[in-house]
């Protein structure tokens, strides 16, 4: 049933393999995760592009916090999650190819940190969010966590999949919007 107006919640429909924590910034999310880093050491940092790699591993080694936890989707396999707790420090614009990396691993409740000022939340309009979200009170280092953003963000990221025929690799995500989104 699609719709059940007083019957019970479908237990599953708030069910989703990743956790979001969305940032207004980026500077915002990079400093909590490099925060998450420094209480609990036993996650991995995963990014989709090089160039987001290159500037984590730069600011956690300003940080004085392991540039070794940050580590790229291509070197990512089961021996570098051994003891270890992923943790994706943005989204890839298709939701399938998440899914497709982590369909192996043994892991539930994947956090994923994004920032609205990312070109992937841009394409969505992000930008005139964003002074709304200020204007509401909302500090700068305060993280936007439901299910209702994981569902939105799933939903996007399937409305980018229909937009892309044949995609092209990108060393950024901004570079990534401008070659597979016409």
């Amino acid at each position: 049933m699609l719709f059940n107006l007083f019957g019970k919640k479908d237990e599953n429909s708030d069910k989703h393999i990743f956790v979001d924590r969305a940032y207004v910034s980026t500077a915002a999310k990079m400093n909590a995760c490099a925060a998450l880093a420094e209480k609990e050491p036993n996650h991995l940092f995963i990014c989709w592009f090089p160039e987001t790699a290159v500037r984590f591993r730069e600011f956690f080694r300003q940080q004085g916090l392991n540039e070794d936890l940050v580590m790229e989707t291509r070197h990512v396999h089961a021996s570098k999650l051994q003891d270890k707790l992923p943790v994706f420090v943005e989204h890839y614009p298709l939701h399938t190819k998440e899914i497709e990396l982590i369909k192996n691993w043994d892991k539930e409740n994947i956090l994923v940190f994004s920032a609205l000022d990312e070109p992937l939340f841009k394409h969505f309009g992000s930008d005139k969010v964003i002074p709304m979200i200020k204007l509401l009170g909302m500090k700068e280092d305060e993280a936007i966590e439901h299910s209702m953003v994981t569902k939105s963000i799933i939903k996007g990221q399937e409305k980018i999949g229909e937009l892309v025929s044949l995609e092209q690799s990108a060393n950024s995500q901004a570079e990534w919007m401008t070659k597979n989104i016409k």
